[in-house]
């Protein structure tokens, strides 16, 4: 028979709640491809997300694009659902807690926090590995300007977003011949009729010729069973390393890594909403016990 489709899977999450999530991995794997949860170069995953579709928990969605020159464009993202508190404000809180992200990201080698303002961003000095193969690792070191945007990139900050109709060849065209501007963030993976949240990332020193990805963060009020929160967490990213590092030789590996790194952040912020969870129902027993 055809394989179910990503909304009909959505929809029977909603239904059936967290434990019926690894049952559909399967369906959504049918629907999108098993390149579309991490394990490829995304050829077959979504051009864009958006808010009418729920993704089942599990692997993140990846997709590598090409890009002008040594260059690519890598976007990823998962769904993170929770329960109890808000889990949006959770991955808010986590990725703007900059002296402590290299105990949740895990390809974070070193991260330095050289300088930080409140709610507007902060200069770190990270280094980061990527496997490349089952011997070899490839590190980088950047200097990364980062600020956040609680309402949004402003619209002359996101390059030209494709439309949830979009084909497959003509995205890959489109993106193959958009150069590479500063400033000028990739489009984020996830469309959102909603509000949304953004830190961005540039580089200003280190290994790479050109680095600049946006997170972005969505809640998803239509996604979240009984009891829960849900939100999407997406980064998108365009890189160019020195010219002596063949972007070929790479993609795949850092794809891959950052799926790991979206994983890693739902694991922990579900587990801290869990936690959250035990909190509420502590107090409302000490209420209670009054």
């Amino acid at each position: 028979g055809s394989s179910p489709s990503v909304g009909s899977a959505a929809a029977a999450f909603r239904d059936g709640g967290l434990s019926t999530a690894n049952a559909l991995v399967e369906a959504v794997e049918g629907a999108l491809g098993s390149t579309a949860l991490g394990r490829g170069d995304g050829a077959e995953s979504p051009v864009v997300l958006s808010d009418e579709i729920c993704l089942v928990p599990g692997k993140p969605v990846v997709r590598v694009e090409a890009a002008p020159g040594n260059a690519r464009r890598i976007f990823t993202g998962i769904d993170v659902v929770a329960l109890g508190c808000d889990v949006e404000e959770m991955v808010w809180a986590t990725l703007t807690d900059y002296q402590n992200l290299a105990k949740v990201v895990p390809n974070l080698v070193s991260n330095t926090v050289l300088s930080a303002e409140a709610h507007v961003g902060a200069r770190l000095q990270q280094v980061g590995a990527a496997r490349l193969g089952g011997v070899a690792t490839f590190t980088a070191q950047t200097t990364l300007d980062v600020r956040e945007y609680r309402h949004g990139l402003p619209p002359n900050m996101e390059a030209d977003h494709l439309d949830g109709q979009a084909e497959q060849a003509s995205a890959r065209e489109i993106g193959a011949a958009l150069p590479l501007r500063d400033g000028v963030f990739p489009r984020p993976y996830s469309i959102s009729s909603l509000p949304h949240r953004d830190i961005t990332m540039k580089a200003v020193g280190g290994d790479f010729r050109h680095y600049q990805g946006v997170w972005r963060m969505q809640s998803l009020p239509g996604c979240a069973p009984p009891g829960h929160t849900a939100m999407r967490l997406t980064y998108s990213v365009e890189l160019s390393p020195r010219a002596w590092v063949p972007i070929a030789l790479i993609e795949g590996n850092v794809a891959r890594t950052l799926g790991e790194n979206l994983e890693a952040i739902r694991d922990f912020v579900v587990e801290q909403g869990e936690c959250c969870q035990v909190e509420d129902e502590g107090r409302e027993e000490s209420d209670e016990a009054r």
